[in-house]
């Protein structure tokens, strides 16, 4: 293998796949990234043997080959080059990779390519098209309310459900949830579970292209998204995800209307007062005209600040944590939020009141054991 290609092109994209190298692995194959050349152009493709990114460079190819070559320390020596073309030569009785860019050069040991687990796409199944700007928001709203826990498999990653209206997108941790809807991508219904990972890496993929092709297998076992020259290659999660329609509420008690970038600044200064630990509460108090927010901790002191606020419904209060109510409101985008909940003990409901889908919301379930006290004035 030989071949020569410019310097800023092959470090951009060893960034690009370097994102799926797994730090560590017990398996040595997938921390190596593997170099393809053919006719004009060489592939890259790096692996974590869950999820997969290939994507393909210009080059001057003089001998076509392949190498897997040890993926951090190839993107970080490239990264550190000039900006000239750079020569790369497979010494295959060696097993070393030798690269020259103007005065520096380097060998790096490589390994057996037909070792490197290639991703694979079966045929037989469905592809659906979508815009690659609507797609983005719908990750950036739903994706963050994936579970990181692995207790529960299928609530680590996203749901794609498809239906002859769109793609809906669902995350759910136990604690909240998110869904996110497009109308576009119709077709008879099917439901996808994404690894949260890989969509939060198509997510970042997505800034840089017009469309994205969702390629489903027809095994029904995982996923290719062609974008561009850049595949992005994940297996699906095996499992039924829990039915979104029971969970989110039919009615409500306390509906408020608020500006979320002033709800979003309350919270945050309220919720510096709170107690110490991941929850930090932060009591939400419905007034006619206005809502409160007051946090309290042993140790902190306590703060409190009132928003104007659209109110209908009955005056009540709700406990929530401030890490699961922050999350939400940096996912809002539109300049209004409607907020309404059942009772203290019921799942809040988040919606923006213009601009998306009368399908999109956020939910989060209120803390029913309180970690402050409420204040005086409401004991009294």
């Amino acid at each position: 293998m030989e071949f020569t290609i410019e310097q800023p092109a092959l470090a951009r994209a060893l960034r690009l796949v370097g994102r799926a190298v797994p730090a560590r692995s017990t398996n040595p194959i997938a921390q190596t990234i593997l170099v393809e050349a053919g006719p004009g152009q060489v592939r890259l493709t790096a692996t974590d043997l869950e999820m997969a990114l290939s994507t393909e460079v210009v080059a001057e190819v003089v001998v076509p080959g392949c190498a897997a070559v040890p993926g951090r320390l190839l993107g970080e020596y490239v990264a550190q080059l000039p900006a000239a073309p750079l020569r790369l030569c497979l010494d295959a009785a060696k097993r070393r990779l030798q690269l020259q860019c103007l005065r520096f050069r380097a060998e790096m040991a490589t390994v057996d390519p037909t070792a490197f687990p290639r991703p694979t796409h079966a045929g037989d199944g469905f592809s659906v098209s979508l815009d690659s700007g609507r797609l983005q928001a719908a990750i950036r709203r739903v994706a963050f309310a994936a579970a990181r826990d692995t207790s529960r498999p299928v609530l680590t990653g996203v749901l794609f459900a498809f239906d002859l209206g769109g793609l809906t997108l669902v995350a759910a941790d136990g604690f909240r949830l998110a869904r996110a809807r497009l109308g576009e991508g119709g077709r008879p219904d099917c439901q996808l579970l994404v690894p949260a990972k890989a969509v939060v890496e198509l997510g970042r993929l997505l800034e840089e292209a017009p469309s994205a092709c969702l390629l489903v297998d027809g095994e029904g076992r995982g996923l290719c998204v062609q974008l561009g020259e850049t595949r992005l290659f994940s297996r699906l999660l095996e499992g039924s995800f829990p039915d979104v329609a029971r969970v989110v509420p039919a009615e409500w008690r306390t509906r408020l209307t608020v500006e979320t970038a002033a709800f979003r600044q309350a919270m945050r200064v309220a919720g510096l007062f709170g107690e110490s630990g991941e929850a930090r509460p932060v009591l939400l108090e419905a007034k006619p005209n206005e809502v409160r927010l007051h946090a309290r901790g042993d140790q902190s002191g306590e703060a409190e600040v009132e928003l104007p606020a659209a109110h209908e419904g009955e005056p009540q209060s709700v406990l929530l944590n401030t890490r699961l109510l922050g999350d939400i409101l940096d996912a809002a985008t539109g300049p209004r939020l409607e907020v309404s909940w059942l009772t203290p003990q019921s799942p809040v409901v988040f919606k923006e009141t213009s601009g998306v889908d009368a399908g999109d919301l956020w939910l989060a379930m209120p803390l029913h054991n309180p970690a402050i006290n409420r204040p005086a004035t409401e004991a009294a």
